[in-house]
């Protein structure tokens, strides 16, 4: 197997690392590549210059004193250590000054050097993973009008083929008539997702978004959402991520400990689509029904049967039949007649999505 070449280091990074090494020390402390070069420097006259004492530790691979720099050479006395990260070499840490009073010092210089430098990588990796999380959702939920580009981002993203997962998560106190509000933890638990292979997670639109390639969906315990699961053409999951960026507009649609897209879910993501008014004509025809009017509309749309209905509600047939009239005599509709029970679940999910009254 052919070994993996060691990352470079990056200048930038090394600076950032010797400003902090060097806040404290009065000693100057440099950094050199691979090559031997100084690429950061508490001395920024000497950035961009050979370092040959440190050209000799990359070659021989073990700590270089220098008490008489050589000719020529923009060398001074100090001591250089090699900067081993992953257990590869890959600069060297030069402290400058006399050897015999330096020696140790450049020691537990290095190993923090070398300590700090591994840190700012991890963060910067895991930067560029919630980066790319991001990017990610935004494409998604923007509705590129070339489709077949999802597939390429899903991949470029780590997440190849599918079938894929999709879920939006919000706060389950989702605030009245307004955007929504993501869960408590959100970023990091975006974060920690985005750390995991077959996981992309990002905070957008107000929703934490969870995208991934798992056998197991991820469940936020306690929020408010709504999943799609096994999705397998890429064309679909962009499908399904419009729709559920449309419930951004009326988080308290989504349902408090989720649910996963069925039958039940499309009106759901159809209300989604509406604008506000729209939803304020449908909710106008249930402004009157209590919320025992609405426990009983919910129970019908999930019976087949009057005797069901009343099963569910555990109330007396005749009981059910005198709510059924009240409805009737609020509203014009009949809730026994499958058009005017659906125009009564629709308004009682739009008057929940404008106000907050529950549904149910």
């Amino acid at each position: 197997m052919t070994r993996r070449a060691p990352e470079p280091l990056s200048s930038e990074l090394a600076q950032r690392v010797v400003d902090t090494v060097t806040s404290r020390l009065e000693r100057h402390v440099n950094v050199m590549d691979e090559h031997g070069v100084i690429i950061a420097s508490s001395d920024p006259e000497r950035v961009g210059t050979l370092h040959h004492g440190a050209a000799r530790v990359v070659a021989e691979g073990h700590t270089v004193t220098v008490t008489t720099p050589e000719p020529g050479s923009s060398d001074r006395p100090g001591v250089n250590e090699p900067l081993v990260i992953d257990g590869r070499l890959c600069g060297v840490v030069g402290v400058t000054g006399d050897p015999r009073e330096v020696a140790q010092l450049a020691t537990v210089v290095a190993l923090g050097v070398q300590l700090l430098i591994t840190q700012e990588r991890s963060y910067d990796a895991a930067t560029r993973r919630s980066t790319a999380a991001r990017e990610l959702i935004a494409f998604l939920t923007s509705g590129p009008p070339d489709a077949t580009e999802v597939g390429s981002r899903l991949r470029s993203a780590g997440l190849g083929t599918g079938p894929w997962n999709l879920g939006v998560w919000a706060h389950p106190e989702a605030p009245r008539g307004g955007s929504s509000v993501p869960p408590d933890g959100a970023a990091h638990l975006a974060a920690s997702l985005n750390s995991r292979e077959n996981h992309r997670a990002a905070v957008m639109h107000g929703l934490l978004w969870i995208l991934d390639r798992s056998p197991r969906q991820a469940v936020v315990a306690g929020a408010r959402g709504l999943s799609v699961t096994q999705v397998a053409a890429p064309d679909q999951l962009l499908a399904h991520a419009l729709d559920l960026r449309a419930l951004s507009r009326y988080p308290r649609l989504l349902p408090v400990g989720g649910q996963v897209v069925d039958d039940g879910a499309a009106l759901l993501l159809g209300l989604g689509h509406l604008p506000p008014a729209s939803l304020a004509r449908r909710a106008a025809t249930v402004a009157r029904l209590s919320a025992s009017d609405a426990e009983t509309v919910l129970a019908l749309t999930r019976s087949t049967t009057l005797a069901e209905a009343s099963a569910a509600l555990f109330v007396h047939r005749n009981t059910l039949l005198h709510r059924v009239q009240r409805i009737r005599d609020l509203t014009s509709l009949d809730p026994r007649v499958p058009g005017d029970l659906a125009a009564l679940h629709t308004g009682l999910l739009a008057r929940e999505a404008l106000d907050g009254t529950p549904a149910a």
